[in-house]
């Protein structure tokens, strides 16, 4: 038996080496690639050189996108935030006939294909008339990471402990107050946890944003595809080098803001 034991063990080990050479193989020919001196992305690179490093700094379009992205990303997370959370809580707090079908309703768009959602958007939007900004991307965006937000909320609500908020109702707190300074405090993490989800998800959303903004409001994905089209050199891989340091301080910057929560760092695998 012992030896059966260790056997699969040794299996798991190799299973383990094995789906992390998959994951980051690709990721390190990027970054070898962004570091070729040819004038095409091949792999491996002809030579080493910096120079398109250099190159990315006179490729103004990049930053507008990024920052673009960035307005995209953060509007669209918050306003799903808002209205999830409030939807969470309508849901679970004030159940009434129908809510399951609502609930449904609002999960629907993880089931939808990005594309038709996208169609839809540019219809809706060009009646509208606020197609082609990034305000409309917003109102998109929001709608397609909903269902993260409601399901991640929904499931912390319900595991939250109704006797904080019934004591402070008796205290005579308003619900307002009871949700400000009891319920809103217990959901930091997983609020935390739902948009950081949302802002990854809508970063690099494609679908939506190819179909609805005009040149001028290009995010950084959108800006890639076009360049794409014209050039084939080791920008692509420049661009997509910064992009992985981004998604790392990102990652980062998540797990400094949760060591203040000692059960999900336990969860995360710190032991202190």
């Amino acid at each position: 038996m012992r030896t059966r034991n260790v056997s699969f063990k040794w299996v798991l080990y190799v299973a383990a080496i094995l789906i992390c050479l998959f994951l980051t193989l690709p990721l390190l020919i990027i970054i070898l690639t962004s570091f070729g001196a040819g004038t095409s992305s091949v792999f491996p690179p002809k030579g080493f050189s910096t120079e398109w490093y250099s190159h990315l700094a006179s490729q103004k379009q990049f930053g507008q996108a990024f920052v673009n992205s960035l307005i995209a990303s953060s509007g669209a997370t918050l306003l799903a935030l808002v209205g999830g959370t409030l939807a969470a809580m309508a849901i679970l707090y004030y159940p009434f006939p129908g809510s399951g079908v609502l609930k449904a309703f609002f999960m629907s768009p993880m089931v939808v294909p990005k594309i038709t959602l996208g169609v839809a958007y540019l219809i809706l939007f060009s009646k509208m008339h606020i197609a082609g900004g990034l305000f409309a991307l917003i109102l998109g965006e929001a709608v397609t990471v909903f269902p993260f937000v409601i399901s991640i909320v929904g499931s912390a609500l319900a595991n939250l402990s109704p006797a904080d908020r019934e004591a402070a109702a008796d205290l005579g707190a308003k619900p307002l107050r009871v949700f400000f300074t009891v319920t809103l405090p217990q959901l930091k993490i997983s609020l935390l946890m739902a948009s950081a989800i949302s802002f990854v998800f809508t970063f690099d959303q494609v679908e939506t944003a190819l179909l609805i903004l005009r040149q001028g409001s290009y995010t950084l994905p959108i800006q890639l595809f076009i360049y794409m089209e014209k050039w084939q050199d080791p920008t692509i891989a420049v661009v997509s080098v910064m992009m992985i340091v981004f998604a790392l301080l990102l990652f980062f910057g998540i797990k400094v803001a949760l060591k203040s929560a000692p059960a999900m760092e336990k969860m995360l695998g710190n032991k202190k």
